[in-house]
C-alpha cells in the first residue's frame, strides 16, 4: 500500500520559529532581545502540525518540533554533525548480524515515561505492535519485524523477516519506531490503539511532555521531571501557530522572538547575513530540491525527453538568483552524504540543444507545459516562473501554477494524468538519511514522495536488492538507472536555514542533519554574556 508522506513536507510551507517569554510572564511582544530569565523557551508553529503529535500518526514537517522532544526510539542520528551518525539513545549499545536481519540491543537503565512507567525492554514489542495496527503512514518501518524477544530487563533482540540493511536508519529516523509507556497503551487503549488519547497527551521518555494541544491555535511542552539526559535550560516551550510568516519576521526585527528556522524566505537572507545584530546560520541537512517530471502526460512520456527537459534549466543560475544562501548544486542522485565517498556522483550539465531539437519536432498542439509548484513557498513561486522562461525560449508554451499541498500529496499520484508536467520543490527530503529510504520513497512506484508515478522497474530492482545487502556499488547502479530515467532528479541540496538573537545558545550543537524544522530543545542554553 502506498502512504505518502502528509503535505506538511512541501517546501517552503513548513517552518517553526522559536521565540521566549519575558521576565515573569512571558508574553509574546515584551521579551526584546534580551535573554530570558524565566525558563519559557517560546516557539512558533507557521501553520497547524496538520496532524496530532502521536508518534505512530505524524508523518509531517513542523511538528517534529513536538514528537521529537516528546519520544525516543532505541538510536538516533546524532545532533550537530555534518554526517549521519547513528549514535545511542534509548539503547546504548547494539549488535547487527552478518545477514541483516538479527538486532540485539542493550537497554539504558534509570529511564522513565511520561506517566511515571519505569522504561524496559517490556515496553518495545507493545510499542511496535501499536505502530503496525494504527497503520499509519511510517507503519512500513516495522512491516518487517518477525519476532522481538527480551531476555531480560534490559535486553532486545529484533528478528526481521529478511535481510533489511536500513533497519538502524529506519530506527534512527525523525519518524521511526518510538517507545510508548506500555501502562499507557494498555489503560487508554480504547477502540482506536490511544490514538484519541495521545492527541492531547504524551506517552514518550523524551525530556518534554506534552501539557496543552488546542488545534490552529496552541500547543505547549513542559519539562520531563527526572529525564535522563539531565535538566534543560528551558522548562516550559510555548508553541502558537502562526499562519504569517512576514509577521514573524517582523517579531524577530522587533526582538519579540529568539530565532526563525526554515520559514525565512530567501528574499530576506542576505539581509539577515548581513545583521551584525543576529546570528544567521545555514545548517546542514540532507533535504534536496527536486525536479519532478510526469511520465503520464505526452510531452514527457520518453525518457530522453524528460533528460533533455531538466538539463535545458540552468540550475545553477537559479540557485545563485533564489537559493544562494542554503543551497548548492547537486553532485549526486541521492540526498547529500547517503552513499560513501561520492559513489553516487554525477553531474548536472546545462545544454538546451536537445531540448530544442525535441520541441522542433512536436507539432503546436503539443508543446504546451505546466509547470506547477507549491502556493505557500515564495521560493518555488520563483524558481518555476525562472524554469517556464528558460523553456519558454526553446519554444515551448509555459503556464506556472500554484497548487496546495492537500493536492500535492492527495490527487497528484491517484490522478497522474491530470497533474502537471513539472513540479518544481525547492526543499523535501527522505524518512532518513539512507540510500534505500531516498530511492524508495522519491523513485519506487509506491513511494510516499513519488508524486508525478515516475518510475523505473530496473531502478528498483536493484534498490531491493541493495537493501538487502547494503552493497554500495549497487546503490550506484541503482542511481545510473534513475538517471537515465530522469524521473525526479536533484538538483540542489539544501540547508537548514536560521536566524536568531545573540544569546540563544548551542543551536548548531541541538541541530540534526535528519530532522529540518527543529531542534533539540533540552540542548539549547543561554549563552554567557548575552
Amino acid at each position: 500500500m502506498k502512504r505518502a508522506r502528509a503535505a506538511a513536507l512541501a517546501a517552503g510551507t513548513l517552518a517553526l520559529t522559536l521565540a521566549v517569554g519575558a521576565c515573569g510572564g512571558g508574553a509574546a511582544g515584551t521579551a526584546g532581545s534580551a535573554a530570558p530569565t524565566d525558563g519559557v523557551l517560546r516557539v512558533g508553529l507557521l501553520n497547524d502540525i496538520g496532524q496530532p503529535p502521536d508518534p505512530d500518526v505524524y508523518y509531517a514537517g513542523n511538528g517534529l518540533a513536538l514528537t521529537t522532544n516528546m519520544y525516543e526510539g532505541l538510536v538516533r542520528y546524532e545532533p550537530g554533525t555534518e554526517e549521519s551518525v547513528i549514535g545511542p539513545s534509548l539503547a546504548t549499545e547494539w549488535e547487527v548480524s552478518e545477514d541483516n536481519t538479527t538486532f540485539t540491543f542493550t537497554l539504558r537503565e534509570g529511564v522513565t515515561f511520561h506517566d511515571g512507567t519505569p522504561f524496559t525492554s517490556a515496553a518495545v514489542e507493545p510499542s511496535f505492535d501499536r505502530r503496525a495496527a494504527v497503520a499509519a503512514g511510517p507503519a512500513y518501518m516495522v512491516d518487517g519485524v518477525a519476532s522481538v524477544e527480551t531476555p531480560d530487563d534490559t535486553h532486545v533482540v529484533i528478528t526481521l523477516d529478511e535481510p533489511n540493511s536500513a533497519f538502524l536508519d529506519y530506527l534512527a529516523s525523525p519518524y521511526g519506531p518510538r517507545v510508548i509507556s506500555p501502562e499507557v497503551l494498555s489503560e487508554q487503549a480504547g477502540d482506536d490503539h490511544a490514538q484519541t488519547y495521545l492527541a492531547t497527551h504524551s506517552a514518550g521518555t523524551g525530556p518534554y511532555q506534552l501539557s496543552a494541544a488546542r488545534v490552529g491555535e496552541r500547543y505547549e511542552l513542559t519539562a520531563h521531571d527526572g529525564y535522563w539526559g539531565g535538566e534543560p535550560t528551558f522548562t516550559t516551550v510555548e508553541l502558537p501557530v502562526y499562519t504569517d510568516t512576514s509577521a514573524m519576521q517582523l517579531a524577530l526585527d522587533n526582538g519579540d522572538l529568539s530565532a526563525i528556522i526554515g520559514a525565512v524566505p530567501s528574499a530576506s537572507q542576505e539581509r539577515y547575513m548581513a545583521d551584525d545584530s543576529l546570528q544567521a546560520l545555514s545548517l546542514p541537512s540532507f533535504q534536496v530540491g527536486v525536479l519532478y517530471m510526469n511520465p503520464n502526460r505526452p510531452l514527457l512520456a520518453d525518457a530522453a525527453a524528460r533528460r533533455a527537459t531538466f538539463q535545458a534549466v540552468d540550475w545553477a543560475t537559479i540557485i545563485d538568483q533564489v537559493v544562494t544562501h542554503k543551497a548548492e548544486l547537486a553532485t549526486g542522485t541521492y540526498s547529500r552524504g547517503a552513499i560513501p565517498d561520492g559513489a553516487d556522483a554525477r553531474e548536472i550539465t546545462y545544454d538546451t540543444a536537445p531540448l530544442e531539437e525535441y520541441v522542433a519536432g512536436l507539432p503546436a498542439a503539443q508543446r504546451s507545459v505546466v509547470i506547477g509548484h507549491n502556493g505557500g513557498s515564495a521560493d518555488d513561486q520563483q524558481i518555476a516562473t525562472i524554469v517556464a522562461a528558460q523553456l519558454q525560449e526553446l519554444g515551448l508554451e509555459t503556464t506556472v501554477s500554484a497548487y496546495q499541498t492537500s493536492q500535492v500529496f492527495g490527487t497528484f499520484a491517484a490522478d497522474p494524468v491530470n497533474a502537471p508536467d513539472l513540479y518544481v520543490a525547492s526543499g523535501t527530503w527522505p524518512d532518513s538519511s539512507n540510500a534505500y529510504m531516498y530511492g524508495h520513497v522519491f523513485w519506487d512506484q509506491d513511494g510516499g514522495l513519488n508524486h508525478l508515478q515516475c518510475s523505473d522497474q530496473a531502478t528498483s530492482d536493484l534498490l531491493a536488492e541493495a537493501l538487502r545487502t547494503g552493497d554500495t556499488d549497487t546503490y550506484a547502479a541503482a542511481g545510473r538507472a534513475i538517471t537515465e530515467a530522469a524521473c525526479t532528479p536533484a538538483w540542489s541540496y539544501v540547508n537548514d536555514f536560521v536566524v536568531t538573537q545573540p544569546w540563544l545558545g548551542g543551536v548548531a550543537e541541538s541541530h540534526s542533519i535528519a530532522e529540518p524544522y527543529t531542534l533539540d530543545f533540552n540542548t539549547l542554553t543561554i549563552q554567557d554574556g548575552r
